[in-house]
């Protein structure tokens, strides 16, 4: 929330006011005269509002929403500093920062109108990644508790020593064994895809955010350069579009996700 949220913000204004009324009401009934309470009042309240105004703009980096904690993202964990996903997480965070910037730089208030949809859009992106982040962690933690190696070992270890069993209660054992092993295999490799899906999805995702900041800084120009108009209406519809796409890739791909950390068959991701 930056200055401008923060100044319109409803609680900062009726703290404000209920400080500065009981400060008025206190000063009416010890001061004389007793009209000093209105501007003392006035001035407990504008620097209630002030400090609160101040504090809330500091509280959090300019153009970057602080997460959205809501039950999905705290079930969650934070990405493995260094890992790939919180690698693509920060500059995922860069781009919208800067693109923010962007869409509040320019003093045609004409054209901000007509990009504050891309800053809106980018912080739903931003939103998503940081979803994904968490998902691929989870599943980068469930893979680490499977040992894939030792658990192929014992696969050709087993299915040889089935070579010359004939049928019977202990040939039944051996598939028994063989069968386990395997489920465990394939769900390591379930995971495995799972995580390269989403981190490729991150990857295009970012990669395309990092386009958009050098696409929106050339529509800056040439709208400066030409005085706007059309041109600069359909550039800004383009960027839109391309990140609602974006968007509609990310929960496709978040679907693959959810479908195999249920256990359930994984769906194909389509291009895009």
């Amino acid at each position: 929330m930056g200055v401008k949220e923060e100044l319109t913000e409803p609680w900062g204004i009726v703290t404000a006011s209920l400080l500065g009324g009981l400060g008025a009401a206190v000063t009416a009934a010890v001061a004389t005269p007793a009209v000093l309470a209105l501007p003392v009042g006035v001035a407990i309240a504008g620097a209630v509002y002030g400090i609160k105004v101040g504090l809330g703009a500091l509280a959090r980096r300019p153009g970057v929403p602080a997460p959205r904690r809501d039950r999905a993202m705290a079930q969650l964990p934070q990405p493995s500093r260094g890992g790939a996903a919180w690698r693509w997480l920060r500059r995922a965070e860069a781009a919208v920062d800067t693109l923010h910037r962007q869409t509040e730089s320019p003093a045609d208030p004409t054209l901000r109108s007509q990009i504050g949809d891309i800053d809106d859009q980018a912080a739903g992106a931003l939103t998503d990644l940081r979803r994904f982040a968490g998902q691929v962690t989870l599943i980068e933690q469930t893979m680490s508790g499977i040992d894939a190696r030792r658990l192929q070992q014992e696969y050709g270890s087993i299915e040889r020593g089935l070579a010359g069993v004939p049928a019977g209660p202990l040939r039944e054992e051996r598939e028994r064994a063989l069968r386990a092993v395997g489920d465990q295999l394939d769900v390591a490799r379930r995971l495995a895809g799972a995580r390269e899906t989403l981190l490729a999805r991150m990857q295009s995702a970012v990669l395309g955010l990092e386009g958009l900041v050098a696409r929106l800084a050339e529509l800056l120009a040439l709208h400066a350069a030409t005085s706007g108009g059309d041109l600069t209406a359909t550039r800004v519809a383009e960027l839109t579009s391309d990140l609602e796409g974006m968007r509609a890739g990310l929960a496709e791909a978040e679907q693959v996700s959810r479908s195999t950390l249920a256990g359930g068959q994984a769906p194909p991701i389509s291009g895009g």
